[in-house]
């Protein structure tokens, strides 16, 4: 008879004791959570509240009890499953409830607590509203794939996915100086098959700005379609056709945000130009989390000169002026790559987020008049140009995070690139340290690269390359919350404000024969020593954040307080 190990043996009994121990480490997905939350608590049942639910150490409650909207303190016994939607959920130590299930919410003090039956937690919040007394689970927003620039849909699709039609009104999600607020009305379907799905939209655009006129400079247009082959994992392919102000640099600072600062401060933080043409792609599609697409299109560039519409603040100041641009037509052949990880069911933890693009652009351009004495006469042009945004997003606990950006591009090869298409950095988006577009108090100008000096403070580098990490901490205050994922507009606080420590560096450079401060050859990067950094700290609420920013290499820039209605990134 083989003798067995005696702490092997002892392991294997413990084993067969502990099934509610077994059971309790199950932590199902977060669609699981979700649809069991619902499920009980429309149970007839279970016992409902709104609010803060407190279960003092000396009080037991039988059956299911569902809060909603939190936060829930237990300290006694729930004999049944206690259901945790849109609240967070403290455990004291010998605490006993029969299961749990939370979403929208954090779990705290399980360890010294019982937890007799399975726990099921989602990170995200549920979206929801009442149906005749029951509570009904939104579909998550959907995203328009139809062409390389991922937009979030006007409308969610239902969770079903059916097919569906209507006709939209809407605003464009940004307000600007050249425009105003762009108001887009239009057919949109959506069609799906067995096989895949058809969509259209179909918009036309109308520009607010004054002075309006029956004419390109108030009407516009945005059509896009697509046929998509496969669910999960298929291929898409489609075409655009478009008359519409694009900025030149989106990346740096989120349409809502930007639109906000231009409505309520009176401040532009982004530079446009007219983009009047189509395109067709091809897209290989990974679910929700990934996509490359393939895209050929001809464009007509042109000017967009400011317009004057109104602001709340400082509304009888001048805007600051759109700078020129490269004006002709251009032909682009763009292949972009589209990873998201964060919204994962089962990534409780982080997840990750990469958007790069390479564009080769060839065509004819009359280059800027403004930054030459004389009007030149238009060239060809040939270019290639490449951008990376890579985010890394840890939680290290449940209240706290590290979140690490990195972001690069520029001028690969070909002819220097068209002003649509150069870079910057410096402002609230990557800087916050530093002024947007007032780097004539840097020396040398490392952020826009002598853009300054021009009308317009336009973007000149060929290059830049930033770094971002921020480390988040949740303060326990109930009365607010920071759910990165809900909309900035919606209302109910229900989640914890955060504090947040940060560092930034960076800079821009050209690329060219060495000599200049901010030139350098197509091989070389600039030395870490020459890059701009700062540092800084805030409380971010969810729906607004406050931060303190300071440079840390320019002695005589000011300590500057930024107001974000978004995370940093």
């Amino acid at each position: 008879m083989r003798r067995r190990h005696p702490v092997l043996v002892l392991a294997m009994g413990l084993l067969a004791l502990a099934p509610a121990a077994r059971a309790q480490q199950r932590d199902a997905t977060g669609r699981e959570a979700a649809t069991a939350a619902v499920a009980k608590y429309n149970a007839d049942p279970t016992m409902r509240v709104t609010g803060v639910l407190d279960v003092a150490a000396d009080r037991t409650i039988e059956g299911d009890v569902a809060v909603l909207n939190g936060p829930v303190r237990i300290a006694g016994r729930i004999s049944g499953t206690l259901v945790a939607i849109n609240a967070d959920v403290q455990l004291a130590a010998g605490a006993s409830v029969g299961g749990l299930i939370v979403v929208g919410g954090t779990i705290s003090g399980r360890e010294g607590a019982t937890v007799r039956g399975d726990v099921l937690q989602q990170a995200e919040l549920l979206r929801y509203h009442f149906a005749e007394q029951r509570l009904v689970a939104d579909a998550e927003p959907s995203y328009d794939e139809a062409w390389w620039k991922r937009r979030p849909r006007r409308r969610p699709v239902p969770s079903d996915d059916r097919s569906w039609r209507d006709l939209t009104f809407t605003s464009a999600h940004t307000y600007n100086r050249v425009e105003g607020l762009p108001i887009l009305a239009g057919p949109r379907i959506h069609q799906v098959t067995d096989w895949g799905r058809f969509t259209l939209d179909a918009f036309g655009i109308v520009r607010t700005a004054g002075p309006m006129a029956w004419n390109r400079g108030t009407l516009g247009h945005d059509v896009t379609s697509e046929l998509q082959l496969g669910k999960k994992l298929g291929l898409g392919v489609g075409g655009r056709t478009f008359d519409v102000v694009d900025a030149v640099e989106a990346w740096q600072m989120g349409d809502a945000e930007a639109g906000l600062a231009a409505f309520a401060l009176h401040r532009d933080l982004r530079d446009y130009y007219r983009r009047h043409g189509g395109l067709g792609f091809v897209k290989l599609h990974a679910g929700v989390d990934a996509d490359l697409t393939f895209s050929l299109g001809d464009e007509r560039w042109e000017n967009a000169r400011e317009r004057d519409p109104i602001s709340i603040l400082r509304g009888e100041e001048a805007w600051r002026p759109n700078p020129a641009m490269d004006e002709g037509t251009m032909h682009l052949a763009t292949t972009k790559l589209r990873v998201d990880t964060r919204r994962r069911e089962n990534s409780l933890w982080g997840g990750w987020y990469l958007d790069a693009e390479i564009e080769r652009g060839s065509g004819t351009l009359a280059r800027d008049p403004g930054l030459l004495s004389v009007l030149m006469a238009p060239e060809e042009v040939q270019y290639t140009r490449g951008f990376l945004d890579a985010r890394r997003y840890t939680r290290l606990a449940p209240d706290a995070s590290l979140n690490l950006r990195f972001v690069t591009g520029g001028w690969m090869s070909g002819d220097r690139l068209p002003l649509e298409r150069r870079l910057s950095v410096g402002g609230p988006g990557t800087l916050p340290g530093y002024d947007f577009r007032r780097a004539w108090r840097v020396n040398p100008d490392v952020l826009t690269c002598g853009g300054t000096a021009l009308r317009g403070a336009p973007a000149l580098c060929d290059r830049v390359m930033l770094f971002q990490a921020e480390f988040r901490g949740d303060f326990h205050l109930s009365w607010v919350r920071n759910d990165a994922r809900d909309d900035w507009w919606r209302p109910g606080f229900n989640r914890h404000a955060a504090w947040v420590i940060f560092a930034d560096a960076g800079r821009g450079w050209n690329v060219g024969a060495p000599g200049a401060e901010s030139t350098y050859a197509k091989d070389d990067l600039p030395p870490l020593s020459t890059f701009r950094g700062d540092i800084g700290a805030g409380l971010d609420f969810g729906s607004f954040g406050i931060y303190f920013a300071k440079a840390t290499t320019t002695a005589s820039e000011p300590m500057n307080v930024v107001v974000r209605v978004q995370h940093r990134f």
